[in-house]
């Protein structure tokens, strides 16, 4: 630095005035440079992946062969992707039963295990009407300790399939019910701890999924069979 330079430093510093600015001034400038900061533009964001590809795709040729090709693929990922999921859901290769299981264990956890709650087996006939195309029978089985809880619709493996709710010391009972036109001997399995019965009569075929002892569940089988022969 020149010497007459540090000189004049020196005397400023040593006799110049000195003025706090008051409090007005700061507060103005203070505010002049948030305006200034709220007023200024934002930056660009940052293209996204995303972005990047639909601006290359628009520049493409709108006849492109390769653009039809592409949106194609996209589509055919989209509906793999779609459906993936539910074959692996539905398990086609899982025996009847265990899908019957399956499906009773649903409704104790999340319901509904009834969709018309009646132990009245007249209301619960009827509303069945107009949600299937057949009419399934029911039976109130109170007497020998089956309570009759109401009814529900189920989808099984493309069947609309009429559903009755039974319980037992405080054990419920799925029946499932639809149109059979063979005749079958009862056959027993055993799916993860729970029960199935299984026959058909010529008319319909029926299903029998419950936590029950065999034996009581085979007891409320027959009783069944017994009725329906009945009628």
């Amino acid at each position: 630095m020149n010497p007459d330079d540090q000189a004049l430093s020196r005397q400023i510093k040593d006799h110049g005035t000195r003025y706090t600015a008051p409090d007005s001034l700061r507060a103005g400038l203070r505010a002049h440079l948030a305006l200034a900061t709220a007023l200024r533009p934002e930056p660009p964001a940052p293209a996204t992946r995303w972005a990047r590809w639909r601006a290359r795709w628009a520049a493409l040729p709108q006849q492109s062969a390769w653009r039809h090709s592409l949106a194609g693929f996209a589509a055919g990922a989209l509906v793999v992707g779609t459906l993936l999921p539910v074959v692996n859901h539905l398990r086609w290769d899982e025996p009847q039963e265990a899908e019957l299981v399956s499906n009773h264990v649903r409704a104790l956890q999340i319901g509904p295990l009834t969709e018309v709650v009646s132990t009245d087996r007249h209301t619960v006939k009827p509303w069945f009407q107009g949600k299937l195309d057949y009419a399934p029978p029911v039976m109130d089985l109170s007497p020998e300790g089956f309570a009759l809880l109401g009814g529900r619709i189920e989808h099984l493996r493309g069947n609309v399939v009429a559903t009755l709710a039974y319980a037992r010391n405080r054990h419920m009972i799925d029946l499932y019910v639809w149109p059979s036109a063979t005749k079958s001997v009862q056959v027993q399995a055993t799916r993860r701890g729970y029960n199935v019965l299984h026959w058909s009569d010529g008319a319909m075929q029926y299903w029998a999924v419950s936590d029950l002892d065999r034996r009581e569940l085979e007891h409320f089988t027959q009783l069944w069979r017994e009725r329906v022969a009945a009628q």
